[in-house]
């Protein structure tokens, strides 16, 4: 049995050691002060690469309000004032993500402008934790990959961004990377306070989003398992279990005794992501908003959420055949839907090394590693049931397959002067390219291109009979460079100046006009979650469809709502009930302000 050496506090095989230093080259060698700072766990060069990250992406942290999104981003920003105010979320409702913007909120509650801070204030602290996790993550590959790569495959992503804009994404994946990096730390080294750990923050990734119970019970039922020989099967899964239900079942228990429901409240949220799904298959009729025509047309072929019991498997035993329809046409979308979760140009280097990595792992008899990172993919599968894939959904996992990618770039450029490796990567990339040319993504191709000009410097250089310690980081950095070529332009910094947009103006006037929780209709809730007014959602399955704007009228009196908001997501979505708004402007609806060329409006209702 080989012995291991513990470099960077990670246990080596003395194969993957050599590797890697055929690679780099040995410290004090070539460039003296690179090669330490990466022998040394690269935690410098990690931090400077965030920084500079941060920095090219500032633009994210500093949006307008018209930059942020109007749906599930101010919804939760929301959720976080009304938790404040002593409302508290079902576990459903995410509870983990509105004490997290509870505590962005306070800051600037006294600010007209307190849901944008909040949320530059939220994407700064949610940007630096999934990089602080993923680095976690990366620090566990096992002496298969240096931490350095996974960081280059961070900066030249646009995944963490992208993150941002549905804010329970980055926390629950946070959550779901840290414990996913103790799970490889006991997998190796055993420990059962490493279970405990990942205990814990599965549960908080649960209370995160419900997609953590999927993660958490299989974690719950693997681990005893997986785990070494030498460790008690009751002990595993208790040090796992306790920190899970306990905060999950805390939770419960406490939302109960202040509210009186004691329930999870998943199923119904499930199920209307279910009827939400529908709309794979069916485009709507243009009169109303697509996804509450995609939930009608759900309802007459499955029935309603009370014929089944909000149970998606009872729904698609009545309709087997339209679900498999459905199916089918989620599966076949899917291809694209990864490319452009993972980046058009990007995704190609993504998943080839990771491919790799995945050989390596299996070559090297590294199982459990495969097998925790097909629990914490788990999530993914959920999307085929509801025949509903976000790009967020996506790249849940993404820190997984960046681990993944990261030992297969490692493992191909320490072989790459083999016949066998060449070959491999060869036919990979001309495949990808072949296919980029017979789909039309020119993205693709572009993207195999610029890998196979990476790799063939770099051959070249290692073939070259030069001896020179400081060509062995040049493989890394030609495909770094390779990286932000594909990656494209950053947003890079900017200077924001709140209330000179229209939707700004319109949030400080309806602050000055109306008292604070004044029922406002509207298509979108960001403004009017903004304006700390209640939102009156006319995207909502309650909402009749009205024969004549005199009914409209009737029923925005009866519900009491005194004024509506006009953008885009109403008049451009929701064309039916803005064509008996519009035809009352000026008789029973009186316009006190209009701006963007009329394209934001604000309404109130004569007397």
């Amino acid at each position: 049995m080989p012995q291991l050496t513990i470099e960077n506090g990670q246990a080596d095989s003395p194969g993957s050691v050599d590797r890697t230093r055929k690679l780099i080259g040995r410290p004090g060698k070539g460039f003296p002060a690179l090669a330490g700072i990466w022998a040394g766990g690269g935690r410098l060069l990690a931090l400077l690469a965030f920084l500079i990250n941060a920095y090219l992406i500032s633009a994210v942290f500093l949006p307008n309000l018209s930059e942020i999104n109007a749906w599930d981003e101010a919804a939760y920003v929301n959720s976080g004032r009304m938790l404040v105010e002593g409302e508290w979320p079902a576990f459903a409702g995410n509870p983990l993500v509105a004490l997290f913007y509870g505590l962005t909120y306070l800051p600037f509650a006294g600010s007209p402008f307190w849901l944008i801070h909040s949320i530059s204030l939220a994407r700064l602290i949610l940007f630096t934790l999934l990089w602080l996790c993923s680095y976690a993550v990366a620090r566990q590959a096992g002496g298969l990959a240096h931490p350095l790569i996974m960081v280059g495959l961070l900066f030249v992503s646009s995944i963490p961004v992208s993150l941002l804009i549905f804010p329970s994404d980055p926390l629950f994946v946070a959550m779901a990377a840290l414990a996913f990096s103790r799970a490889l730390v006991f997998q190796r080294e055993g420990g059962l306070r490493n279970l405990t750990m990942a205990g814990l923050c599965l549960g908080l990734a649960a209370l995160a989003r419900n997609d953590g119970l999927i993660v958490g019970l299989a974690f719950l039922l693997a681990m005893p398992l997986v785990a070494p020989r030498e460790s008690k099967r009751w002990k595993v899964f208790v040090a796992s279990a306790i920190p899970f239900a306990g905060l999950v079942g805390g939770y419960v228990l406490a939302f109960g005794v202040l509210t009186g429901r004691f329930e999870l409240g998943t199923l119904e949220r499930t199920y209307d992501n279910f009827e939400a799904g529908h709309q794979i298959i069916f485009g709507g009729e243009g009169n109303l908003n697509p996804v509450i025509e995609a939930k009608l047309e759900a309802r007459r072929v499955f029935g309603t959420p009370e014929d089944n019991r909000n149970s998606v498997l009872l729904a698609i035993s009545r309709n087997p055949e339209v679900y498999l329809s459905r199916l089918e046409a989620v599966v076949r979308g899917l291809p694209a839907q990864v490319l452009a979760a993972y980046g058009k140009r990007t995704a190609v280097p993504i998943f080839l090394f990771a491919a790799r990595g995945v050989w390596e792992l299996l070559r090297t008899k590294r199982y459990l590693f495969l097998v925790l990172g097909a629990i914490w993919t788990l999530p993914v599968l959920s999307g085929l049931l509801i025949t509903l894939f976000r790009t967020g959904h996506l790249q849940f996992p993404f820190y997984v397959i960046f681990l993944l990618s990261a030992v297969g770039l490692a493992s191909s450029l320490a072989n790459l002067e083999a016949r066998g490796e060449q070959a491999f990567l060869g036919i990979s990339l001309l495949g990808f390219a072949g296919y980029g040319i017979l789909m039309s993504k020119p993205a693709v191709t572009f993207a195999a291109v610029v890998v196979v000009g990476a790799l063939s410097i770099s051959l070249f250089a290692g073939v070259s009979g030069r001896p020179d310690p400081r060509t062995r980081l040049l493989p890394l950095l030609l495909l770094f460079a390779g990286g932000l070529i594909l990656h494209g332009d950053y947003p890079g910094p900017k200077q924001r100046t709140l209330g000179v947009e229209a939707d700004e103006q319109a949030v400080l006037l309806m602050v000055e006009k109306f008292e604070p929780g004044t029922r406002v209709a509207a298509g979108s809730p960001g403004p009017i979650y903004a304006a700390r007014m209640t939102y009156m959602g006319l995207t909502s399955l309650d909402v009749p469809m009205f024969a004549t704007s005199e009914e409209f009228l009737v029923w925005a009196d009866a519900e009491g709502i005194e004024a509506l908001y006009v953008d885009a997501s109403l008049s451009y979505d929701n064309p039916h009930y803005w064509q008996l708004i519009s035809s009352e402007i000026g008789r029973g609806l009186e316009r006190i302000f209009a701006g963007d060329e009329g394209n934001i409006q604000v309404l109130v209702m004569k007397d």
